[in-house]
């Protein structure tokens, strides 16, 4: 997998300033991409990576992991490009890349058992350092699928809407699985 993310990044050379395309826009860069201009595709990965590792970061704790779920998100993104509508922003459409990705990697691992406490989100300023490890515990011992959920509402601290949106979810099926993901990590909480 390493060589795949060295092929990928080897357009994006840290050195090269960003080009004249990042001024006209990323539509310019989406087109550039989709005529198989590398340059133009390293500058949407240079745009777009903080988002894309900060987001698999919420899924993942080891780096190895987060950086998988980064590489194989701009690897879809690359073969998949041509089905970008451009109905919605490049942002949003990557992001479901992202997520799927890191949906797909979370089905596939077995359930981990050592907390999330290493996380930047399992405690916060002025939260309970106990009742923040107790939260990351139980959410490390939850179904990927349920993980996800909160991870997407509560982590990423998207609404609703957001979440059917960048997901392609149904409203409805975002609210039952909400419902049903913080139902279980309310008896997990319950039982500890």
């Amino acid at each position: 997998m390493e060589w795949i993310w060295t092929e990928v990044l080897r357009f994006a050379p840290t050195t090269r300033a960003p080009g004249p395309a990042i001024a006209a826009g990323e539509a310019a860069l989406v087109e550039a991409s989709l005529r198989g201009d590398p340059d133009a595709f390293a500058d949407l990965v240079r745009l777009h990576q903080h988002r894309v590792f900060r987001l698999a970061g919420r899924f993942f704790r080891k780096r190895e992991d987060v950086e998988d779920a980064a590489q194989e998100t701009f690897l879809r993104a690359w073969r998949k490009l041509s089905s970008y509508g451009g109905h919605a922003p490049f942002e949003h459409w990557l992001t479901r890349v992202c997520l799927n990705c890191c949906f797909a990697k979370l089905k596939a691992a077995p359930h981990p058992t050592e907390p999330l406490a290493d996380h930047p989100e399992a405690g916060g300023a002025g939260s309970d350092p106990l009742v923040s490890l107790e939260v990351a515990q139980a959410l490390g011992t939850l179904d990927p699928k349920d993980r996800f959920m909160l991870l997407l509402l509560d982590g990423e601290g998207w609404d609703m809407a957001e979440v059917a949106e960048r997901t392609g979810w149904s409203r409805t099926n975002v609210k039952v699985r909400a419902f049903r993901a913080r139902r279980r990590l309310r008896k997990l909480l319950e039982r500890s």
